[in-house]
C-alpha cells in the first residue's frame, strides 16, 4: 500500500478508535458539549456568540443518529479526520510523502488540538476544518492550477468565516505571507479572488445579517477578552502583552521540545538547517504574521486574557511550517524516531482520555443523572424550563430530560408559552435570583413561589467523594407568557 494511503487509513482509524472509545465511556459532557443539547437541537441562522457552522454540523448529527454521546463524538472526530486529512493531502502535492506526514503530525504537538480538541472542543474544531480545507485549496493551487479553484476557495472561505470569527486570520496571512515567497506568490489565484469573495459572501450574508440583527446575543462573549489580568502591577497593555507571550510559548512547548530534541541528536550539525523549502517558509511567515497582528490586537483593545484555542489560526501554520524546516535535514533515523514518538503520543492521548472518564471526581464523571431525578421529584406537573450559569448543567440535564427545555444564558432566551416553572441550577443562579428571571423576561409579577433545594451528586468511580448543587424551582403564574 503507499504511504500516503496508509497514514490517511491511519488516521481513520485513529479517530474511529477515539468515537468508540468516548461513546463506550460515556460519563456527563464539558462545557462545550453540552452546550450543543442546549444550541444544537435545532437550525438557526445564529445562535448567540459563537458562529454557527458546528452547531449546523451538530444538529444534523443529532437529526441522524439521535441526541447522544455517539452523536457527539462522531461529529467531533470526523472533522479531526478532515483536518488531519486535507492538511496531509495539500502538502504531499509539494513535498516529499515523509515530509508532509511529519508536518501533519505537528498538529499532534499541539496540545489544543490533540487533547483539548477531543476533549471538549466543539468550534474551534469546525475552525480547523475549515482552515485545512482553505489550505488544501491553496496548496492545489501552487501545484496545478485548475479552474475550479476559486470556487472551492471561496466556498471554504465561506464555511471558515462561519466556523469562528479568527478564522480569518489564517486566509489572510496565507495571502500576506505568500507575498513574500516568490514561488508561491506566482502560483496563488490573485486575479480571481473576487470569484472567491463573491462565493464567501453568498454564503456569509445572511447568517451575518442575523448576526448584526442580534448584537447583543453576538457580543455576550466579549467579557471573556477582559478578565482580570494576572500580572497586575504591570500597564494593562503590558499585562495582555506578557499573557499573549506566555500562552503562546505553552501552546508550542511540547513541539518545540521534539524539535530540539531532533535536532541535538544531530550533533555538531544540529545547527545546520538549510535554506527552507518554499512551502516551509509561506508556513512559517503565515504564522509569524499572525502572530504579530494578534499582539497588535491586544495592545490596541486592551485585552487583558487570552487562550490558547484563540491563537490556533497563527499556531497551526507556524508548527506545520517549523516541522517542515527543522526535519527536512535530519536523517532517515531522526525522522523515524520523531514518528515513532508522535505515534507514542497518540496512544498515550487514547489512554489518557479512557482514564480521565473511568476514574476520578471531574465535570466529565458527576451523576448529573442524579441531579436530573432529584428536580424531577420536586417539580410541578407541565412543562419546565432550566437555566445555569454556563452550559454544563443545562446541556447536561437536557441529555437526560430531553423533555425540558433548557434555555441558553443569553439576553432574551425566555421560556416557552405555557412552562409551568423554572428551574435555576447552581449557587450563583439561586443568589441572583430575580436578575436571572429576569434576563429571560421574567417579570417578578409571573412568579408564584420559589423553593431552595440541593442535591448531593456522587461521581461514576469515586466511592467518597461528592458536590452538594443547590437549585431553586420557581412556579410561574399562569404559566409563562
Amino acid at each position: 500500500m503507499r504511504q500516503d494511503r496508509l497514514f490517511i487509513w491511519i488516521i481513520a482509524a485513529y479517530f474511529a478508535t477515539h468515537t468508540v472509545l468516548r461513546t463506550v465511556l460515556g460519563g456527563s459532557f464539558e462545557v462545550d458539549e453540552a452546550e450543543m443539547f442546549v444550541m444544537a437541537q435545532e437550525v438557526h441562522l445564529g445562535y448567540g456568540p459563537q458562529a454557527p457552522l458546528y452547531n449546523w454540523i451538530q444538529a444534523g448529527a443529532f437529526a441522524l443518529f439521535g441526541a447522544n454521546t455517539f452523536a457527539v463524538a462522531a461529529a467531533k472526530n470526523l472533522l479531526l479526520f478532515i483536518t488531519y486529512a486535507l492538511f496531509f493531502d495539500g502538502l504531499r502535492r509539494v513535498l516529499p510523502c515523509q515530509t508532509a506526514v511529519l508536518g501533519t503530525l505537528a498538529l499532534l504537538l499541539l496540545p489544543n488540538v490533540s487533547w483539548e480538541g477531543q476533549r471538549a472542543g466543539s468550534h474551534s474544531i469546525a475552525m480547523l476544518a475549515t482552515m485545512a480545507a482553505t489550505f488544501w485549496v491553496m496548496a492545489r493551487q501552487t501545484e496545478v492550477p485548475k479552474p475550479w479553484h476559486p470556487i472551492a476557495l471561496g466556498l471554504a472561505l465561506g464555511l471558515g468565516g462561519l466556523a469562528k470569527f479568527n478564522f480569518w486570520l489564517f486566509p489572510l496571512t496565507l495571502f500576506l505571507s505568500a507575498l513574500t515567497v516568490p514561488e508561491i506568490r506566482a502560483r496563488l489565484m490573485w486575479r480571481t479572488l473576487w470569484q472567491s469573495g463573491l462565493v464567501a459572501a453568498l454564503i456569509l450574508i445572511a447568517p451575518m445579517a442575523w448576526m448584526v440583527l442580534h448584537s447583543d446575543q453576538t457580543m455576550a462573549s466579549a467579557y471573556k477578552f477582559y478578565y482580570p489580568p494576572k500580572y497586575e502591577t504591570l500597564p494593562t497593555w503590558l499585562a495582555g502583552l506578557v499573557e499573549y507571550g506566555v500562552q503562546t510559548l505553552a501552546a508550542l512547548a511540547l513541539l518545540l521540545m521534539v524539535l530540539i530534541g531532533a535536532r541535538l541528536a544531530q550533533g555538531r550539525a544540529a545547527l545546520r538547517f538549510g535554506p527552507a523549502m518554499p512551502m516551509a517558509l509561506w508556513l512559517m511567515r503565515a504564522g509569524m504574521i499572525g502572530l504579530g497582528l494578534g499582539a497588535v490586537a491586544v495592545v490596541g483593545f486592551g485585552v487583558t486574557d487570552v487562550q490558547p484555542r484563540w491563537l490556533l489560526p497563527m499556531l497551526v501554520p507556524l508548527s506545520i511550517g517549523l516541522m517542515i524546516w527543522v526535519t527536512q535535514s535530519l536523517g532517515p533515523r531522526t525522522k523515524r524516531a520523531i514518528l515513532g514518538v508522535c505515534a507514542a503520543l497518540a496512544v498515550l492521548i487514547l489512554a489518557a482520555m479512557a482514564d480521565t472518564r473511568l476514574r476520578g471526581a471531574g465535570s466529565d464523571s458527576m451523576r448529573v443523572d442524579v441531579l436530573a431525578q432529584a428536580i424531577a421529584a420536586d417539580l410541578p406537573g407541565g412543562p419546565v424550563a432550566v437555566i445555569s450559569g454556563n452550559y454544563y448543567f443545562a446541556g447536561n440535564l437536557k441529555y437526560h430530560r430531553p423533555d425540558w427545555q433548557a434555555l441558553a444564558p443569553l439576553p432574551n432566551r425566555v421560556p416557552a408559552p405555557g412552562t409551568v416553572a423554572v428551574v435555576l441550577v447552581g449557587g450563583d443562579m439561586v443568589a441572583r435570583s430575580e436578575a436571572v428571571l429576569a434576563e429571560h423576561g421574567i417579570k417578578p409579577d409571573a412568579i408564584a413561589k420559589v423553593i431552595q433545594h440541593s442535591a448531593t451528586l456522587p461521581y461514576r468511580f469515586e466511592d467518597v467523594k461528592t458536590i452538594d448543587v443547590p437549585y431553586a424551582i420557581v412556579e410561574l403564574k399562569n404559566g409563562a407568557e
